[in-house]
C-alpha cells in the first residue's frame, strides 16, 4: 500500500470542514409576499418552498415570508394554498444577497400570471347601478359546483335570489321568472345550447341537465338578478354570464380529476415567442349513471360528455385575437318495464359552439369584433323505435362593439349585431293503436335577428347615471322594439352605496310560438318592466350587508292553456296535443331580497341570504288568475367557506325554500290528489338540502394532490319534484310527485402538475 497516498486522503478530509466558506456552493435569501391577484389581499398560511429540497415556509398574517440558504442560480419557487391555484415559478437568486417578490396567486384554477388587480374590492360588480349582481370566482365555483356533477350553474344555484327545487336540473328560477326567460352568455355571445339534457321535453319532465362547460376552466360567472344593462337582449329575466380564464403563460401545466361521477383533465401553456399567447384545452367523461342507477329504482341511464379549449395571442401590446371552441354530447337511456308509449327510450342531444374574436385597445377606448356559430341537434325515441322528437337548432352571426372614454367623468359603449337562426321540429305523439304516432307539430324556418344598443354613463361626484337604449328587429314577425333602461348610483357617503335602475325588457317570440300547427302568426315580443332599488352598507372591506327590492310588470306572456288537464264543471277535459300558443298572459313580480356577506381570502368567507317574493299572473282570454309556476314565497341560501391551513378547508351549502306550485290543476283530495278546476292552488313540500365538503392538499416539488370528499343531502331530507302523473278519466291524479336524492357520499382527487 502506498503510505504517502493514503496519508494524503486523510489529510483532505480533515482540511475540507475548514475551508473557506466560499469554496462551498453560493446562496441567498428569497423574501416575498404573496397576495390574491384578483384582489391584491395578503394571503396568511401559504406554503413557499424551493424545488429540489430547498427550504420552506408559510407566510405569516401579513403574506410575508423568508427562505435562507437558498442555493444562488435559477431556482423553482411554488407555493401552495387550498383553494388557489398552485404555482410554480422561475427566480435568480443573487450569491450573498437577497431578493423580494411579489407573487400574486390566483384563486380556483386560475394561473400564475405578474399582473396584479389594482382595484382591491371583493365586492365589485361589473356594472356599476345594478342594484342585485353577484361575481362567483373560480374558487367559490369550485366549491359550489358539487362534486358529483361538476356543474357551475349549480354553484350560481346557491346565490340570494336563486330559487330551484330539483336536485337533478341545472336550471333555476329567479323572482319568478324561468330559466327560459334568462340571458345565458358565453365569452360575449347568447346562446341557448350550453346545457346536456333532453330537448323539447325540457319542462316538467322526469329528466335530468347539467351545464356543457368544465367548472376547471372559468374565470368566473355573473349573475344580475334584474335591471341590468341590455347588451344582448331578446330576454325578460335575469342574465347569467360565464367568462373562461386564459391559459397559463408561464409554463406547460396539466390537472386532472377524478371523481366516482365524472372524470377531467385540463391541459395549457404558453403560445409563441416571448409568451405572447396561451392554449388551453379540457375535456370531461361523465360517470353519473353509476350514481342515478343507485338513487332511482326504475332503469334510468345518463351520460355524457364534452370538451372546450381557448387560444389567445396577442399580435401587438394593444391588440387581441382569441378562439374559443365549446362542444358535447349526451345520451339518456330509460330502461324499466313499464313505459307508455310515449315515453322516452332514448334521447340524444349534440352541442358545438365556436367564437372568434379580435379587439383592440387604445388609450382612450376598446373596439371589438366577434364571429360566432352554434349547432345542436337531438332526438327522443320510443321504445318501439319513432323518433318522438326530432330537431336541430343553426346560429351564426357577428358583433361589432366598442367603448369609448371621454374624459375622467363620462364614457360611451355600445354594440350593433346581426345573427341568423335556423330551428327545425318534428314533433309526434301516441294517438290509438290504430293511429299510431301522427305528427302534432312540424316545421322547418329561419329568421334574422338584428340590432343593437348604445348606453353612455356620467360620474359627477358620488353620483352615476347609465342611461341606454337597444333596438331590435326580428324578421321571422317582421317586428321592431325599442328598450331604454337607466342605471343610477349614488355613493351616499364613505360606507354607504344606493342603488337603482329601470328598464323596459323584451323577449321575441321562439320558431315554436310563430309557426307550425301549435303556432300564432300575429304573435308579438313579450314585455317586461323592471323596477330595482338596493341598498348597501360595508360593515368593513370584507363585510357587506344589502337589500333589493324590485318590481316586475309583464305583459303578453306565452301559454298554451288548451294543452293543460283540468277539471271542468266536474268532468275531465283532456289537454289538446295541438293546441296552439297565446300570449294572454299578464302578471306582476315583487319582492325582496336581503344578503350579508363576507369576502376574505383568510378566515370565513360566504353568504346568508333571503328572498321573499310574489308571483302572479291573469289570463286575459280565459279570466284565469293563478300564482305563477316559479312562485316561490321563501328561499333561504348559505354559504360558509373556511380555510383551516395550507392544506385542509372546508365549505358548507344549504338551499331551502317554501317551494313553487306543482304546474297544472290539481289539488288534494282527502290522502290522495285529483284533478281541479283552478291552476296551481297546490303546491310541492317545503324544499331543504345541506351539502358538506372538505379539501386536503399534499404538496410535492412539481406536483400537488388535492382530495375532496363532499356528503350531498347531510340530513338525508326525503325531498320531492314535480312528475307530469298519470290522470284517470274520473280525475285522479296519480304519480305526481317523484323522490330526489337521499343523502350520498363521494369523494374524488385533483393532481396538478
Amino acid at each position: 500500500m502506498d503510505v504517502r497516498r493514503v496519508g494524503a486522503v486523510w489529510l483532505l478530509v480533515a482540511v475540507l470542514p475548514a475551508l473557506p466558506e466560499a469554496t462551498q456552493a453560493p446562496h441567498g435569501i428569497v423574501t416575498g409576499r404573496v397576495i390574491d391577484a384578483r384582489t391584491a389581499v395578503a394571503l396568511a398560511r401559504a406554503h413557499v418552498t424551493i424545488e429540489d429540497d430547498g427550504p420552506s415556509a408559510l407566510t405569516d398574517d401579513d403574506g410575508q415570508f423568508t427562505l435562507t440558504g437558498v442555493r444562488a442560480g435559477r431556482r423553482r419557487l411554488t407555493v401552495s394554498v387550498v383553494g388557489y391555484a398552485f404555482v410554480r415559478r422561475d427566480v435568480d437568486v443573487p450569491a450573498d444577497d437577497s431578493i423580494h417578490l411579489l407573487v400574486p396567486v390566483a384563486e380556483g384554477t386560475g394561473t400564475y400570471a405578474e399582473t396584479v388587480t389594482v382595484a382591491a374590492d371583493p365586492f365589485e360588480g361589473s356594472d356599476r347601478g345594478v342594484a342585485a349582481q353577484q361575481i362567483l370566482g373560480s374558487a367559490d365555483i369550485q366549491h359550489l359546483r358539487g362534486v358529483a356533477a361538476d356543474d357551475p350553474l349549480r354553484a350560481v344555484q346557491a346565490l340570494p335570489g336563486v330559487a330551484t327545487g330539483d336536485d337533478l336540473r341545472s336550471e333555476f328560477s329567479v323572482r319568478g321568472s324561468g330559466f327560459s326567460r334568462m340571458n345565458l352568455t358565453v365569452e360575449g355571445v347568447s346562446t341557448p345550447f350550453l346545457l346536456h339534457t333532453v330537448r323539447a321535453v325540457e319542462d316538467y319532465s322526469a329528466s335530468g341537465s347539467v351545464a356543457m362547460i368544465n367548472s376547471d376552466i372559468l374565470a368566473d360567472v355573473t349573475l344580475s338578478n334584474g335591471g341590468y344593462a341590455q347588451r344582448f337582449g331578446n330576454r325578460t329575466g335575469a342574465a347569467v354570464d360565464f367568462r373562461l380564464r386564459e391559459g397559463s403563460r408561464e409554463r406547460v401545466q396539466a390537472r386532472a380529476a377524478l371523481s366516482g361521477t365524472n372524470a377531467a383533465g385540463v391541459l395549457e401553456g404558453p403560445l409563441g415567442a416571448g409568451r405572447r399567447g396561451s392554449w388551453l384545452v379540457s375535456a370531461r367523461q361523465s360517470f353519473l349513471n353509476l350514481i342515478v342507477e343507485r338513487l332511482v329504482d326504475e332503469g334510468l341511464h345518463f351520460d355524457f360528455s364534452d370538451a372546450q379549449g381557448k387560444v389567445v395571442y396577442d399580435v401587438t401590446p394593444g391588440q387581441r385575437l382569441e378562439l374559443a371552441v365549446l362542444g358535447g354530447r349526451s345520451r339518456l337511456d330509460v330502461t324499466r318495464e313499464s313505459l307508455d308509449a310515449d315515453d322516452l327510450f332514448v334521447a340524444t342531444n349534440t352541442s358545438l359552439l365556436s367564437i372568434a374574436s379580435w379587439r383592440l385597445t387604445g388609450g382612450r377606448g376598446i373596439v371589438g369584433l366577434r364571429v360566432f356559430g352554434a349547432r345542436n341537434r337531438f332526438g327522443n325515441d320510443a321504445l318501439s323505435g319513432v323518433r318522438l322528437d326530432d330537431g336541430y337548432d343553426h346560429q351564426a352571426g357577428g358583433r361589432l362593439e366598442g367603448r369609448l372614454r371621454i374624459g375622467r367623468a363620462m364614457e360611451i359603449e355600445g354594440a350593433v349585431q346581426a345573427e341568423r337562426t335556423a330551428q327545425s321540429r318534428t314533433r309526434r305523439r301516441f294517438s290509438n293503436p290504430a293511429a299510431g304516432y301522427p305528427v302534432i307539430n312540424d316545421y322547418d324556418d329561419s329568421a334574422t335577428r338584428s340590432g343593437g344598443y348604445l348606453q353612455g354613463r356620467v360620474t359627477a361626484g358620488p353620483l352615476t347615471f347609465a342611461p341606454g337604449m337597444r333596438a331590435d328587429h326580428w324578421s321571422l314577425t317582421d317586428e321592431r322594439t325599442a328598450s331604454p333602461w337607466l342605471l343610477a348610483e349614488w355613493q351616499a357617503a364613505s360606507a354607504w352605496v344606493l342603488r337603482g335602475s329601470t328598464g323596459i325588457y323584451r323577449q321575441f317570440p321562439d320558431f315554436e310560438q310563430v309557426i307550425g300547427s301549435w303556432g300564432t302568426l300575429t304573435a308579438q315580443a313579450e314585455r317586461a318592466v323592471h323596477y330595482d332599488a338596493g341598498f348597501e352598507h360595508r360593515i368593513d372591506n370584507a363585510t357587506r350587508w344589502r337589500v333589493s327590492l324590485y318590481d316586475r310588470a309583464e305583459r303578453g306572456v306565452f301559454r298554451r292553456p288548451a294543452a293543460e288537464t283540468r277539471l271542468v264543471d266536474g268532468r275531465v277535459l283532456r289537454g289538446l296535443p295541438t293546441a296552439r300558443y297565446e300570449a294572454s298572459l299578464d302578471g306582476s313580480a315583487r319582492g325582496v331580497e336581503i344578503l350579508v356577506q363576507r369576502r376574505s381570502p383568510n378566515g370565513l368567507t360566504g353568504w346568508i341570504a333571503y328572498a321573499y317574493g310574489r308571483t302572479r299572473y291573469e289570463d286575459r282570454v280565459t279570466g284565469e288568475a293563478f300564482w305563477g309556476d316559479f312562485d316561490q314565497r321563501h328561499a333561504l341560501n348559505l354559504y360558509v367557506f373556511y380555510r383551516w391551513s395550507d392544506r385542509t378547508s372546508a365549505s358548507l351549502k344549504l338551499r331551502a325554500g317554501s317551494n313553487s306550485p306543482a304546474p297544472g290543476y290539481y289539488g288534494r283530495a282527502g290522502e290522495a290528489y285529483a284533478l281541479v278546476d283552478r291552476r296551481n292552488e297546490l303546491r310541492l313540500p317545503t324544499y331543504g338540502r345541506l351539502d358538506v365538503r372538505v379539501n386536503r392538499t399534499f404538496a410535492w416539488d412539481r406536483r400537488r394532490l388535492t382530495l375532496f370528499a363532499e356528503v350531498m343531502n347531510v340530513l338525508d331530507r326525503e325531498n320531492v319534484r314535480f312528475n307530469p302523473p298519470t290522470v284517470s278519466s274520473a280525475g285522479g291524479v296519480r304519480h305526481l310527485f317523484e323522490p330526489m336524492i337521499p343523502i350520498v357520499p363521494s369523494v374524488g382527487l385533483a393532481v396538478e402538475f
